[in-house]
């Protein structure tokens, strides 16, 4: 229903209708598979300039909503290999509209040890130190702990584990302290089965309350851009019109 109220007729007349239907959407997805504030508006950002090119409207509400989608997968699969040498990122592995999945979802079916590591990682935001202390193990051993929950946590949402042992522990330990203070992680060559922990962390960080919704900054950011790109589109094919 809230659909049709926004695309009467089953028709996106303007790139505004297009914009505030899949904001959101395109958004969290972003946030769900990069784990980061900066690279999900980066991702948002690329996926409707791309919209705003491609587009002719106009257009039937599935067929745009068709372009969206695999904008934004493709979006999220060029995040991946150019930031991190990721090459494998299939379609089928990304889901653009899918039920934002709750913090208990993902961690539902994880032991009990391997819940409170991902509680006290994620939503406590405590360091290794910190857990191994409260544990009794080494900080290494919580860092190796930690990851393989989230392991765990990327076969919850489909990913298949790596086929061997995790070899980038530090690097790996790094990319989830960056997601979870809520920083641009740092860039590095991601070893095939590092990819499905990294996914997960995106997902757990994205699953605890109000991490996944974009800034009003942003959003009247990217409105201004998409608004000055309209203009700019009607008086060049004015001015082509004229000649």
């Amino acid at each position: 229903m809230a659909l049709l109220e926004v695309v009467p007729g089953l028709t996106y007349t303007s790139c505004s209708q297009v914009f505030e239907r899949w904001l959101m959407p395109v958004y969290q997805a972003g946030f769900r598979w990069t784990g980061s504030r900066a690279d999900s508006q980066d991702l948002t950002a690329r996926v409707f300039s791309s919209v705003a090119e491609r587009l002719q409207l106009p257009g039937s509400v599935h067929l745009v909503d068709g372009v969206v989608r695999d904008l934004t997968v493709e979006a999220v699969a060029r995040h991946w290999l150019d930031r991190y040498g990721v090459p494998q990122v299939r379609c089928a592995d990304v889901s653009v509209t899918e039920a934002r999945t709750g913090f208990e979802a993902l961690t539902d079916g994880l032991t009990a040890e391997m819940r409170l590591l991902v509680v006290l990682r994620f939503l406590r935001r405590r360091s290794p130190e910190a857990i191994g202390a409260q544990l009794r193990i080494s900080p290494g051993d919580a860092r190796r702990r930690i990851l393989a929950a989230l392991a765990r946590v990327a076969q919850r949402i489909g990913l298949a584990p790596g086929a061997g042992e995790l070899r980038q522990v530090g690097q790996l330990s790094d990319y989830v302290e960056d997601v979870v203070a809520r920083r641009r992680p740092v860039r590095f060559e991601v070893d095939p089965e590092a990819w499905p922990v990294m996914v997960a962390a995106g997902h757990v960080q994205a699953a605890i309350a109000g991490n996944d919704l974009p800034v009003k900054g942003f959003i009247r950011s990217l409105e201004r851009q998409l608004d000055q790109r309209a203009r700019t589109a009607l008086v060049t094919g004015s001015r082509i019109w004229c000649a």
